[in-house]
């Protein structure tokens, strides 16, 4: 497995940056977008920037508690329409 070199603190601001633009994605009422994106960036940092992804795993973990699409409350239970 690779390690993170001290010279990555470009990669360290671009991940950060993609991190606040999926929250706001997210946000906006789309977060399985968001956490689609998030996930195939994941997958592309894995191995070699193994801390950058972990960045992104925890971005996904909150991308998953948001409420999925404008007017729906994540904490209620689905209507029948939802479940199908």
């Amino acid at each position: 497995m690779a390690t993170e070199s001290p010279g990555d603190d470009a990669l360290v601001a671009t991940v950060g940056h993609l991190i606040k633009a999926l929250r706001a994605l997210g946000l906006s009422g789309d977060p399985d977008a968001a956490n689609r994106i998030a996930a195939r960036a994941w997958l592309a940092l894995r191995d070699g920037q193994p801390r950058q992804a972990e960045r992104l795993n925890g971005a996904m973990h909150y991308l998953v508690r948001l409420p999925q699409g404008p007017g729906t409350d994540s904490t209620s239970p689905p209507t029948k329409q939802e479940e199908r």
